[in-house]
């Protein structure tokens, strides 16, 4: 976010800075009624494109499945699956789609696919003996025509409740793009609500105030220096009750429009930008969420049009600013609040002096201590300065209420009182506070040239810890001799590990590698008996269950498979 010096206030509103982002190829580009419903019910929506999520804006449509799994999936246009991939987090298992006019479609959170998919996956499994995988199918492997059925709706994955999740993706780029651009969009006569309006002072004051200030509709603010707004708004489609995100949100100052934001079109290497579009510190704080209607300076993200200053206004003392902000969904219902800017004097104060300056958009590298911090170019929205401390064997790095946009590298040196037997079962811990309480994040850790290295994505206050802890295999239909038939046919498991987490596990019947589904977010390990042909007969079951730091924990037993 670029600032004007005070010096320059004579240039507000007049002088138009548009980032470094291209322009957005426009709605009416995207071809429509060219696919069709990936259902066969209506659709109604529990999220939509761009709504706002946990350090991502959503990719795609979560259609509603009437609270229940094994909906027939069809795909949306001829084509062929290109990828299939099965894992215990995120999409779970999902079916990728390539169509001849340059798009992919994208069918996520399924129960099972196909047979004919399920049969070819399930080969790739056992070849690789694990359960998650990906494959990328030839071209000529599965053609698809629209309307074939390829896989049954489901809850697998992150998914919080069964429903599908489905997307428009750009085939080169994999960019999702809002599937409302190709004819998606449903009946809407609902307006988006308005929850609050802010006001967050970038430089100077707000009603005398440097922090964020709540604005009444209809009111006044005073306001010396800079100027950036802020919307609490959500989006409501008919049929649902689901608050989902708003479309569009636009900002105006004195008619002229200053900001605004559509949801449309990213790249995933940009969605974690989310965090420099909302109030990061909120939503950390108190689970709330703001759009912030001004561009920070490394925000790379490009679902912005229409910046004047990146949406900051700069006031002249004596001035008035009419503001109007504008929440809009796909359908052009739309929202609108007002207030009044008055200018007052600014009076520029002495800043304060910085002891370890980090620049948005350079490397930054940081050693004190034991602790060593390597930051890559565009790791961050802003400039900052980094606050640092050690106290109590514990390093504070940085404030864990800023938003960071990559991945850094952080590197320890043990202390000597760590025997150095021990070290290869060291990981690095990450505490901070969430909502008021305190939390912890276990890093993957290695060991490189006697230091402990990680590679966190936040800032908090990071300690080292021995991990001698085993993972817990508990059994939870099963014990000596237990009898499984035809008709209940699926051994149950929970598996968890407290501190580096699972790595690995894998599960044998009479030695032989068997397939076992996991859901992590219920920490469900699942062999299904009939799938896996298990004779009738006496068997041996072995399951042994890894965790980072290759502590292993196995579970035996015997069990009977009868008719």
């Amino acid at each position: 976010m670029k600032v004007i010096k005070p010096i320059f206030l004579n240039l507000i509103l007049s002088s138009v800075v548009f980032g470094q982002r291209a322009e957005q190829p426009k709605p009416e580009t995207y071809p429509k009624n060219v696919f069709q419903n990936p259902l066969e019910i209506t659709n109604y929506l529990s999220g939509n494109f761009g709504e706002l999520r946990a350090n991502h804006f959503h990719a795609g449509l979560d259609i509603k499945t009437l609270q229940r799994e094994g909906l027939k999936v069809k795909a949306v246009g001829d084509g062929y699956i290109s990828r299939i991939n099965v894992s215990p987090t995120g999409y779970g298992n999902a079916i990728y789609i390539d169509h001849p006019n340059g798009y992919t479609s994208v069918y996520a959170h399924l129960r099972e696919f196909s047979p004919e998919i399920q049969a070819y996956i399930r080969k790739a499994q056992y070849a690789a003996e694990t359960f998650k995988i990906e494959v990328n199918p030839k071209t000529n492997e599965f053609p698809i025509k629209l309307g074939d059925i390829i896989a049954l709706s489901g809850n697998s994955g992150g998914s919080g409740g069964p429903h599908l999740h489905f997307e428009i993706r750009d085939t080169k780029s994999e960019e999702p793009i809002n599937p409302f651009y190709f004819g998606f969009d449903l009946p809407d006569t609902r307006k988006p609500s308005i929850l609050g309006l802010y006001a967050y002072p970038i430089y100077g004051d707000v009603n005398a105030k440097t922090s964020r200030v709540v604005v009444a509709n209809g009111g006044t603010i005073n306001v010396s220096g800079a100027v950036g707004f802020g919307v609490k708004t959500y989006d409501k489609q008919n049929g649902s009750e689901n608050n989902n995100g708003t479309h569009q949100i636009n900002i105006y100052v004195n008619d002229e429009p200053i900001y605004t934001f559509t949801a449309n079109r990213f790249s995933f290497d940009e969605a974690r930008a989310i965090n420099a579009t909302c109030d990061y510190s909120d939503i950390q704080r108190n689970n709330s969420w703001i759009y912030q209607g001004f561009v920070k300076e490394g925000n790379p993200i490009r679902v912005f049009s229409n910046l004047k200053n990146d949406g900051i206004l700069e006031v002249k003392n004596g001035e008035t600013y009419k503001v109007r902000i504008e929440a809009k969904d796909y359908a052009g219902n739309t929202t609108t609040q007002s207030f009044t800017v008055v200018g007052k004097e600014y009076i520029d104060s002495a800043k304060l002096p910085e002891n370890n300056p980090i620049y948005w958009n350079k490397e930054n590298h940081f050693k004190k201590d034991e602790i060593e911090v390597f930051f890559p170019k565009n790791s961050f929205y802003e400039d900052f300065d980094l606050a640092y401390k050690f106290s109590n064997n514990k390093y504070w790095l940085g404030d864990y209420y800023q938003p960071i946009h990559k991945s850094y590298t952080l590197a320890i040196t043990p202390t000597p009182d760590i025997p150095t037997a021990q070290l290869d079962k060291a990981i690095l811990v990450r505490e901070y506070q969430k909502r008021g309480v305190w939390k912890k994040d276990y890093l993957t850790t290695e060991l490189k040239n006697g230091k402990l290295v990680a590679n966190p994505k936040d800032f908090g206050v990071f300690s080292i810890m021995i991990d001698n802890t085993k993972p817990t295999i508990t059994p939870l239909n099963i014990k000596a001799n237990s009898q499984f038939s035809q008709s209940n046919g699926v051994i149950k498991f929970t598996i968890n590990d407290e501190h580096s987490g699972i790595k690995d596990y894998k599960a044998y019947i009479d030695g032989k590698w068997v397939l076992a589904e996991y859901d992590q977010k219920i920490k469900r390990l699942s062999i299904n008996l009939n799938k896996e042909e298990i004779s009738v007969g006496d068997h041996q079951l072995e399951l042994n269950v890894k965790d980072e730091k290759n502590n292993t924990t196995t579970y035996t037993t015997t069990f009977k498979k009868i008719s």
